[in-house]
């Protein structure tokens, strides 16, 4: 990779809409998001500059995964104490867009002088994933000038929770995320042809290494029961990598691998990434992990196993089991075993899956953002922006 500008040097002042996208990123989540997020954008207005900004002083990102990920490399490293004050007041982007607020930047938000100041760009904040707590993320994006939410259903609740926020300023709600969009049917034949069986796995859960065992003892079931086809572990990541991640992973499945007797040969870890995966995936099978979403976007068989030893001390299995409770896909294990998959049920996968123009409706809410009206209010001599809607 390339050398890379620490931050941008002038503050050479662009036209608001001639000006890039940033979308920030610091692990695999985010990364992953930002990649998403940028394929939506371009599908809107294919000739508009993205710009990847690496959040570096947060970063829980390796070496292999950066170049498997993003192998450009990234076009700006932020970090420093003023980075995203620089950012916000630079007068370089129109929008900033991320799935995760970091604490610098809502601190900046946070202050009157900037959130007000003409010409910043307008800040979105998306959900991180499958949220199964979501309060505490949404109260931290209050102060973002557009929030993008799922499912559908979830909107009324976060305005009701918004009208007791006293410094909610400016802002608009909708409804989506680039991982969430409708799925798109795969061609029969084509889901035919193919022999690949995924298990994605997630860092936290299984819990225990009894539970992760018994999923590995099942996915060798299936290997052994369907010798023409090659069921694989689909890791997050390799058992070295993410020691500064949110979610750190106790027992390796490779470690685990090596303990289960007499695996079959048809019985393969992966590290590929997770597009490479969906491209021959006839079924995708996990247990609480937004990889469920991803097998359901691109159209392929899923199964969400959540019925595996211990699961009564995992504490993502009930949220898990409460979000797809109308989803028809929650697999108890002889279904599993015997590769009986349902197909989604359409009403949930209405109120979960975004409509594919994500793009262009972010776009619209960064340029409505730039033609809100406000006036600034003084009490007692302290001056307050009013934003109007």
């Amino acid at each position: 990779m390339s050398a890379l500008p620490a931050q941008p040097a002038g503050p050479a002042q662009v036209p608001f809409e001639a000006r890039p996208v940033l979308l920030l990123f610091c692990d695999d989540s985010t990364l992953f998001f930002a990649r998403r997020m940028r394929d939506c954008l371009h599908a809107a207005d294919p000739d508009l500059q993205v710009h990847m900004g690496w959040v570096a002083e947060e970063n829980a990102l390796s070496y292999r995964q950066m170049e498997q990920l993003l192998p450009e490399g990234p076009d700006l490293a932020i970090h420093g104490e003023t980075a995203f004050e620089e950012l916000l007041l630079g007068g370089r982007y129109r929008a900033i867009l991320t799935s995760r607020v970091y604490g610098a930047l809502g601190a900046q938000l946070r202050r009157v002088e900037v959130s007000a100041a003409a010409g910043r760009p307008c800040v979105i904040a998306f959900l991180g994933g499958l949220d199964f707590f979501p309060e505490n993320g949404y109260f931290r994006r209050r102060n973002c000038d557009g929030v993008y939410l799922f499912p559908a259903s979830e909107i009324p609740v976060y305005e009701r929770r918004a009208a007791t926020w006293g410094d909610r300023m400016w802002q608009e709600v909708g409804f989506g995320h680039p991982t969430f969009l409708a799925p798109e049917a795969l061609p029969p034949e084509d889901l035919a042809a193919r022999r690949d069986i995924y298990f994605f796995t997630q860092a936290l859960s299984p819990t225990t290494r009894r539970g992760r065992m018994h999923m590995l003892a099942a996915m060798a079931a299936i290997a052994r029961a369907n010798p023409d086809r090659t069921v694989w572990i689909k890791l997050r990541h390799l058992p070295h990598e993410n020691q500064k991640h949110l979610h750190l992973e106790k027992y390796d499945y490779p470690g685990l691998l090596k303990a289960l007797p007499d695996a079959p040969d048809n019985l393969k870890l992966t590290a590929c990434t997770m597009d490479e995966a969906l491209k021959t995936a006839a079924l995708g099978i996990t247990c609480t992990s937004t990889a469920a979403i991803d097998v359901i976007r691109a159209g392929a068989p899923c199964m969400v196993h959540l019925d595996f030893v211990d699961n009564y001390v995992d504490p993502l299995v009930e949220p898990m089991r409460k979000l797809f409770a109308k989803s028809g896909l929650i697999t108890p294990l002889e279904d599993m075993l015997n590769l009986r998959a349902a197909a989604p049920n359409p009403e949930w996968v209405a109120d979960m899956f975004c409509p594919r123009d994500l793009g262009a409706r972010v776009l619209d809410t960064v340029t409505r953002f730039n033609d809100r009206a406000f006036q600034v209010e003084v009490f007692g001599g302290a001056k307050k922006a009013a934003f109007i809607a």
